[in-house]
């Protein structure tokens, strides 16, 4: 049964759900597709290496990220076809912002690479108080419509590393209850959840305007992204699990 976090058998074999066999999604930014530049496109194949980036296209059809400052604009890198930050003040805009509800369960899952942690970047955000930072290696913060920190360290050992594509997953469970995990997976980090012995709570609303950044020319990251997934509900964990295998495989 779709959207229950079990497999279907195809043709080709064993085949895990795709984004859209999960209810309630609102944003796919997919790797490798929809992205433009003045005049190429991942869907003609003509991207050339360093181009500029003008949009990359919702496939759930609700907000495409745009960028129409030149100097703001991400690039493309022709080797690993990826979209790359280079945290001077490269960033999205969405068309429309992702607004979820105070009290609504969500998941959003974001892969990308850092080829450093010389500096705090925002992976998604809309301000100060509405943003996923990460800060370091071992510290994450989500702050939700305000300045309370919801700060996830990692102190088992595990260390993000430099050049390994992660997936951060942060999923908000329990309606008003508003319980949050931060579940990162990728290198040797299997759907880890960071942070345990907090138990974070934040039911408040959210709202998300940029990719790259917390506000237009702030907290902008660095490095390489290649998936934005956003469902206003709570993955199960084998819904995760589906989820890694599926944009891994890309």
């Amino acid at each position: 049964m779709l959207g229950l976090g079990s497999s279907l058998v195809t043709s080709g074999g064993v085949q895990g759900l795709i984004p859209t066999d999960i209810s309630n999604l609102d944003l796919w930014l997919k790797y490798n597709t929809g992205i433009a530049g003045a005049s190429n496109t991942t869907a003609a194949g003509n991207m050339s290496d360093d181009e500029v980036i003008h949009s990359w296209a919702d496939q759930a059809g609700n907000h495409n990220a745009e960028q129409t400052d030149n100097n703001e604009r991400p690039n493309w890198e022709d080797a690993t076809t990826d979209i790359s930050f280079n945290a001077d003040d490269d960033h999205f805009n969405l068309a429309s912002n992702v607004e979820i509800d105070a009290n609504q369960d969500f998941t959003i899952m974001i892969r990308h690479k850092f080829p450093n942690f010389d500096a705090a970047g925002a992976l998604i955000g809309d301000n100060s108080n509405d943003v996923i930072r990460v800060n370091s290696n071992t510290n994450i913060v989500v702050k939700i419509e305000d300045n309370t920190a919801n700060v996830f360290e990692e102190t088992g050992g595990l260390v993000l590393a430099t050049d390994v594509y992660y997936t951060f997953a942060l999923v908000r469970s329990g309606g008003s209850d508003g319980f949050l995990k931060m579940y990162i997976d990728g290198g040797d980090h299997s759907d880890k959840s960071w942070d345990d012995a907090h138990d974070y709570k934040d039911a408040d609303a959210f709202t998300l305007s940029n990719i790259g950044a917390a506000v237009d020319t702030a907290l902008n990251v660095v490095g390489f992204m290649r998936d934005v997934i956003i469902w206003k509900t709570a993955l199960t964990a084998g819904q995760r699990a589906d989820m890694y295998s599926y944009i891994n495989a890309q």
